[in-house]
């Protein structure tokens, strides 16, 4: 085989595997680290893309992040539709913020019904279909997401240590979709509007 051939045929072999490969080919996961990296930042940059999908699903433990809550309703009045999944005791701290996403047509909110430390709602997820599903133990919180100082440089003793991570593979989305239905799907959980 002459080596002009085999550039050719290489050269043709690359171009037609990219256009033809299955998209989770071009998926990527990333991990960041609090209070290394602000998260809250990661999240809301990942949470504009929801704008495209037209869809948001979140299940947070904990949520005392005034920035995100904001970002969700501004996501709301573009027309995403966003379900919001929560442990009902948590809700329940003086500094959660789901009750500024309460009563709105675009936001839906249910609660599992907590019995105790063994049956909580723990989940630090949120997924846009086809586009990202985002995990990790990093709640929706400032200190959580290492930002608790917005403009100033506070030091890691203002921050916990937590990650996330970001993942763009279509079957591992799909897959915690399926699990957040199934979750929001409990006939024991809690209405919240």
């Amino acid at each position: 085989m002459n080596i002009k051939f085999t550039c050719k045929y290489i050269l043709l072999l690359t171009v037609f595997s990219t256009l033809f490969a299955p998209v989770s080919a071009f998926a990527r996961t990333e991990t960041f680290f609090s209070p290394r990296t602000n998260l809250e930042k990661k999240d809301i940059w990942w949470l504009n893309k929801s704008l495209r999908a037209k869809r948001l699903y979140v299940a947070m433990y904990a949520f005392t992040d005034a920035g995100i809550a904001r970002k969700l309703l501004y996501l709301a009045r573009r027309g995403v539709k966003i379900y919001i999944y929560r442990d009902a005791r948590q809700m329940k701290d003086r500094t959660d913020k789901t009750y500024m996403l309460e009563n709105n047509v675009n936001i839906l909110i249910k609660a599992k019904k907590d019995r105790g430390f063994w049956n909580i709602m723990h989940d630090k997820i949120f997924i846009i279909p086809g586009t990202v599903f985002r995990e990790g133990s990093a709640n929706w919180s400032p200190s959580g997401e290492g930002a608790s100082c917005y403009g100033g440089d506070c030091g890691h003793s203002e921050n916990q240590d937590n990650s996330a991570t970001y993942i763009t593979d279509r079957s591992v989305i799909n897959a915690a979709l399926r699990n957040f239905r199934h979750m929001w799907d409990r006939s024991s959980n809690i209405g919240i509007n």
